[in-house]
């Protein structure tokens, strides 16, 4: 493990303990994930900013932890995007209650390659062989001989 990786996995272990310690506020009880659906779910622009500059005043570990590993959500958005481009296999944990009792299903998805999701990713990664507009070496070819046998030989 890289010293990058190993600093991300430190703090976000910090994070997680800091916020296992805290004793819970009015309001606060909410996930990261309850608040990224209320924010997905949420269509004004300001009170989206509102939402945000909310949680991070009251989630600061989260918020600092965000802000300080930066390349670690990076590369979680890169592995995702790879997932996307070549297609992958998702698991999902279905519950279902039935006479009282509690059954969970399992399925399993392959999820086919995303042609845009490919795109987007070979002509950021590559864009010398992949680019709409390919920047190359300009290749100068060596006409002398041509020219010697349509004007003649120079004579010095």
């Amino acid at each position: 493990m890289n010293p990058v990786e190993k600093s991300s996995v430190n703090a976000l272990a910090e994070a997680l303990k800091s916020a296992e310690n805290t004793e819970n506020e009015v309001g606060s009880t909410e996930t990261v994930a309850d608040f990224v659906n209320a924010l997905l779910a949420e269509p004004d622009k300001k009170r989206r900013k509102q939402m945000m500059k909310e949680f991070s005043e009251r989630r600061r570990d989260v918020a600092k932890f965000l802000k300080d590993n930066e390349e670690l959500i990076n590369a979680e958005a890169e592995m995702a995007l790879i997932g996307a481009a070549v297609g992958s296999t998702h698991t999902e944990k279905e519950v279902s209650y039935k006479g009282g009792r509690r059954q969970v299903t399992t399925k399993t998805r392959k999820l086919p390659p995303n042609s845009s999701a490919l795109n987007f990713l070979l002509k950021n990664r590559m864009p010398d062989k992949y680019s709409d507009k390919p920047v190359g070496g300009v290749e100068i070819e060596d006409v002398s001989e041509i020219e010697e046998d349509i004007y003649g030989a120079d004579k010095e």
